[in-house]
């Protein structure tokens, strides 16, 4: 049992982090959040939350979750309408309909946007990169962040909600910590579009998700981001998610990351080939990769520092789980964390429950990959998990 009263250290102010102080705040359990960012990183993109939304209500304030639509890429888009047409997978040389998720609800939410909407009523700090962690003498005395700017906090608990690169994860595990890159080229980029083509793309595409597997063995998707005026569709942002094998001997185009990307657009489908036809010359397409971490086994140290989101489970967007994991991390944890703080249960059997949830929620990398992997085996790709199983969770946890 502990020792002193609960303070709870959540490092990385993402969805996972966001989510978990929220709950923290709500049963009254004392926390902080710390995030290495000084200011909003330069990329966004949207995320898709369907079974873990009634999670994320749970935890959040009313005003806030009752808001949630103004973090949505079309803030006028209902959920339920959303859930009805559902996440569409496209044959991408025909354009015709493959497999179809469907859900009670959906919310595509900017990331961005939510990012500033979650924060609204927390204690956070920020410009706080962590460089170590302490832990106290004895079974119950705490834990100690330690920062790059001199400052430090203490806590009971120490929560790693900061990303697919963790340093939480690097302390507690070292080089078993290190992320795997996937043998994939990954484009990730947002742009806009002429007031016409973005009209017709809006009226043609998924309103949630709209994704393409193609015959040459090409993922691409392509996603509304922005409205920031819904009168002006020239302003209109959208984004495209693009992945094809390393190993591919096909079209390697010396020039821009578009002019390959175009190249590779000659047989798809008429709505996709005319958006790339018109993203405009001058984007910026950044190197990037996709990168997963296999969740193996960490040692919580009597329930002082254990992971959530991400940094627990970092998987590829392919099955659009990643999201909904962070919400049920997050609403695992604080439930146990209450345990603590009500029942007086101790610390590191509430962590233990937890992390043993976390660790089975793991699973969703290997099944992630594979959906990654599917999508660039177009022979194979109806006997992969995307048709299996759709975007529902892979296990009971």
């Amino acid at each position: 049992m502990i020792q002193q009263p609960m303070r709870v250290i959540v490092v990385g102010a993402g969805l996972a982090g966001l989510a978990i102080a929220h709950g923290l705040k709500k049963n009254n359990i004392p926390y902080v959040i710390v995030d290495r960012e000084t200011a909003p990183r330069d990329r966004n993109w949207a995320i898709t939350l369907g079974w873990a939304l009634p999670l994320l209500q749970k935890l959040l304030p009313d005003n806030l979750y009752d808001s949630i639509q103004q973090c949505q890429p079309d803030p006028n888009l209902d959920a339920k309408l959303a859930g009805q047409t559902g996440l569409l997978v496209r044959d991408g040389a025909t354009g015709e309909a493959k497999t179809v998720s469907r859900f009670p609800s959906i919310r595509r939410l900017n990331i961005q946007k939510t990012k500033r909407h979650f924060s609204e009523g927390l204690d956070i700090r920020y410009g706080k990169r962590l460089v170590d962690i302490a832990l106290a003498p004895g079974n119950d005395a705490g834990v100690t962040a330690y920062f790059d700017d001199g400052t430090s906090e203490t806590g009971t608990t120490i929560v790693g909600a900061d990303g697919g690169a963790s340093h939480v994860r690097r302390w507690l595990l070292g080089d078993l910590a290190l992320p795997e890159a996937l043998p994939c080229d990954f484009m990730n980029f947002s742009f806009t579009l002429p007031a016409d083509i973005a009209l017709r793309l809006d009226k043609e595409m998924n309103p949630t998700v709209d994704v393409g597997a193609h015959p040459s063995n090409m993922y691409l998707g392509v996603f509304l981001l922005d409205k920031p005026d819904i009168e002006r569709p020239e302003t209109w942002v959208f984004y495209i998610l693009s992945t094809w094998s390393l190993s591919d001997a096909g079209i390697h185009h010396p020039g821009s990351r578009l002019s390959e990307l175009r190249s590779r657009m000659r047989d798809w489908f008429d709505l996709f080939k005319v958006v790339v036809d018109n993203v405009p010359d001058d984007v910026e397409i950044k190197p990037d990769q996709l990168r997963i971490w296999k969740t193996r086994p960490w040692d919580n140290h009597r329930g002082r520092i254990t992971l959530a989101g991400d940094a627990a489970h970092s998987m590829t967007f392919h099955r659009g789980q990643g999201g909904n994991l962070a919400i049920k991390d997050a609403d695992e944890l604080v439930k146990n964390i209450i345990t603590v703080q009500r029942d007086k249960v101790p610390l590191q059997d509430a962590i233990d429950t937890y992390d043993k949830g976390a660790l089975l929620r793991g699973e969703e990398v290997e099944i992630s990959r594979q959906c990654s992997m599917a999508f660039l085996d177009y022979d194979n790709f109806e006997n992969s998990p995307v048709f299996k199983m759709g975007v529902n969770p892979a296990v009971k946890f």
